[in-house]
């Protein structure tokens, strides 16, 4: 145990009770051995319920410095290294060959698919052990995976977090969940991206109109101009009055205009195309709420949204409700003028992505050209005095009680049921869904690491038997644990037709793994040398070689276009076509060919080219 090279990635609820317990059972204690932890992340207050080596006096050191300090203290023999890298492609050059090739054992301790997906991959090129491990609640699972002999966490990963779908968020919401991410997204457009495309124009009026124009229609494009025109405005008549008056037009648009639209194009009486009453079952029949300052609801949204606009235009806050109060009934009732808006219901839904179809937009109207030019226009005028830096747009965080955030999503979700009778959530609720904070349960995240703990010291003893390790699946709630043994290694096979190429496919070598790679260690060489080496020692024809996402040959090319190609080396190539460039320290690329086999014409599957050269 103590000779052992161990790498955990991650450094939260999991991360924190792997540090203790490698540090009970004696991980990375002897002369040879080693711990590495790494977590990009800081500690936040919402972590101590459930990050037990954390303090609150920790709060905002980085976690795995945090962590891998208490651990020592458990066990000063322990050698464990601190990172605060994000292991991803981007840090491949801390990260490197020489680094993954040092390691023993690899630990998955993080919390979203991309990361686990990538430590994987990781794993398997370099044929290294991976204990995966996961806890949701009371749900916990772990994976064992060996190289060479088990499926890796790709073969079988978990399925995608489920979203909610965008026209119920829009429309028709019917839980509490639906109106906190409503408000979530209403907080981003509000209080940042109308912030940040303010500054963006304020910065290039013409490369902001060119990117607008690419990612938006015509009618999307004046919307935002709009936006824009009224946070300048408020910029440069900035007062707490004119904030206030700001958040109340925000409220009667939300919930008194924007309903009142709706209920005109599917009034309460409507029925769908069976004759049945459209507004029922979950579909739930909205109500306008007229603003009332007297209302404590109603005054929250806009203390809340208030001062976030505030705080956007570098107004000192007001934090006195009372005179908040006063500033609310001072203000104006904006006049009602009816939109024509487009709703998808989730029926509708449904069907178009079942056929692939697009999301529906406003039409565009013939004259949005002409509104364009004019708000360009007057926003050239505008924002003269107006510099990037006086403008500060929300940079959501959920511990800080004092920055309006998580108020005034609780608030902006809460009205939102009540337009359409949901019953209401507390802060404290609001701020576990709109912050995305995982419930973790103390004893779920101790029993999963015992289940770990336990592969581990299988692993050290040497056993090899795929029958000696388990994968486990825990359910404390009901209760219910199960151990199973890892799956067997996929292999991959010769096809005698392939509905694709139409034709024989045979893999070479047969059956070969995701383990496995060809590799080709004869230093530099051109792509012509390349060519001639699988001809000599795979006896195929190659018709095509990639890098990534960049084409280093294709016979197929018209003219004979890859011929100049034939006598510059492989590694010149790619730099060339792919403008990057080779992580420090490494000296090989990974190539893909494709092609056939030149005594049977069949084409061929082959795994990874591993091209060293140097």
């Amino acid at each position: 145990m103590g000779n052992i090279k161990t790498f955990m990635v991650g450094a939260g609820a999991l991360g924190c009770e792997y540090a203790k317990a490698f540090a009970l059972m004696g991980l990375g204690c002897g002369p040879n051995g080693s711990i590495t932890v790494t977590d990009n992340d800081n500690i936040e207050v919402s972590n101590l319920n459930r990050q037990f080596l954390f303090r609150k006096n920790n709060v905002g050191k980085p976690k795995s410095e945090t962590a891998c300090n208490i651990a020592q203290t458990m066990n000063p023999d322990m050698k464990i290294n601190p990172l605060v890298n994000l292991v991803s492609p981007d840090t491949e050059d801390t990260f490197n060959d020489d680094f993954w090739e040092s390691l023993d054992f690899v630990v998955n301790a993080v919390d979203n698919i991309k990361a686990r997906l990538y430590v994987d991959q990781r794993c398997v090129w370099y044929e290294k052990p991976l204990l995966e491990s996961g806890t949701l609640g009371t749900k916990a699972n772990s994976q064992m995976v060996v190289p060479h002999t088990t499926q890796c966490y790709g073969d079988s990963q978990d399925p995608p977090e489920e979203s909610i779908p965008m026209c119920t968020l829009r429309s028709f919401p019917n839980l509490i969940e639906h109106c906190i991410e409503w408000g979530r997204a209403q907080f981003e457009g509000l209080f940042t991206q109308r912030v940040m495309d303010s500054i963006d124009l304020v910065k290039d009026q013409e490369a902001w109109l060119k990117d607008a124009r690419q990612s938006e229609t015509s009618a999307g494009v004046v919307e935002k101009l709009r936006n824009i025109k009224k946070f300048i405005h408020l910029k440069n008549n900035a007062s707490m009055q004119l904030c206030v008056q700001e958040a109340r037009g925000i409220f009667e648009e939300l919930y008194d205009h924007g309903i009142r639209d709706l209920l005109s194009l599917l009034p309460p009486d409507h029925k769908d195309s069976s004759g049945n009453p459209f507004w029922s079952g979950p579909k739930r029949c909205p109500g306008v709420i007229e603003f009332d300052p007297e209302d404590e609801a109603h005054l929250a949204f806009v203390y809340n949204a208030a001062n976030l606009i505030a705080v956007n235009l570098g107004v000192n806050p007001e934090r006195d409700v009372a005179a908040m109060k006063e500033l609310a009934k001072a203000s104006t009732a904006n006049a009602y003028v009816k939109k024509t808006i487009v709703v998808e219901t989730p029926e509708e839904a449904k069907e178009r992505e079942a056929a692939g179809g697009a999301a529906p937009t406003p039409a565009a109207d013939e004259d949005d050209e002409a509104i364009i030019t004019e708000l360009i226009g007057n926003l050239k005028i505008s924002t003269q005095g107006v510099t990037e830096d006086s403008i500060i747009p929300a940079d959501f965080e959920k511990d800080d009680d004092s920055n309006f955030h998580i108020d005034f999503i609780t608030a902006c979700a809460n009205l939102r049921a009540r337009n359409y009778k949901i019953k209401e959530a507390d802060r404290n609720k609001t701020k576990m869904i709109a912050g995305k904070i995982i419930p973790a349960i103390a004893t779920t995240t101790a029993m999963i690491t015992g289940a770990v703990g336990t592969e581990l010291y299988k692993f050290v003893q040497g056993m090899t038997d795929i029958g000696k390790f388990k994968n486990s699946f825990i359910n404390l709630a009901l209760p219910s644990v199960m151990f199973s043994e890892p799956d067997d290694i996929k292999k991959i096979k010769s096809k005698e037709f392939d509905p694709i190429l139409c034709g024989p496919v045979t893999c070479i070598p047969a059956e070969f793994t995701v383990y496995d790679k060809v590799t080709i260690n004869e230093g530099s060489l051109t792509l012509q040398q390349v060519i001639d080496w699988f001809t000599q020692n795979k006896g195929v024809e190659i018709a095509m070689i990639t890098c990534g996402d960049s084409a280093i040959y294709n016979m197929y090319l018209p003219g004979n276009k890859h011929a100049p190609r034939l006598p510059k080396k492989i590694e010149d190539i790619y730099l060339d076509i792919s403008g990057k460039t080779i992580p420090a320290g490494r000296k090989y690329l990974i190539l893909e060919v494709g092609g056939s086999i030149i005594e049977s014409g069949d084409d061929f599957q082959m795994p990874p080219v591993k091209y060293v050269f140097a």
